[in-house]
């Protein structure tokens, strides 16, 4: 097999995933949205299904960022001498936020923050 095609392959796939992650939850909530206020059991099954979907996908960009948010934290730290404040700037963004995406995320009664309050 050609490795051009192997990576030309690749890359497909991850762009189709990344583009199913992004419409997925869209899409929980507009189903969410024309939904009568009495909760059913199908959209919570729904929701449910579709947070448990998302969740460890989302959840391994989070960590990564998070991840790199603290190493770049603790360099900002040691290079200024110990300014606890100035790595605060970069800790409370990057390590902050939602972690875990719930049905309450994807009905829209929760705000997803992928970068927290600084």
């Amino acid at each position: 097999m050609n490795t051009t095609s192997t990576v030309a392959r690749h890359r497909w796939l991850a762009l189709l995933l990344a583009g199913w992650i992004f419409w997925l939850p869209a899409g929980v909530q507009a189903h969410e949205r024309y939904q009568t206020s009495s909760s059913s059991a199908t959209g919570d099954l729904i929701t449910g299904f579709a947070s448990f979907l998302v969740t460890p996908v989302y959840g391994a960009f989070k960590l990564t960022f998070a991840g790199l948010g603290a190493i770049t934290g603790g360099l900002t730290w040691l290079f200024t001498g110990g300014d606890t404040a100035t790595a605060q700037k970069i800790w409370n963004p990057s390590m902050r936020g939602t972690y875990i995406i719930t049905p309450d995320h994807l009905a829209g009664r929760e705000p997803i923050r992928f970068i927290g309050d600084p």
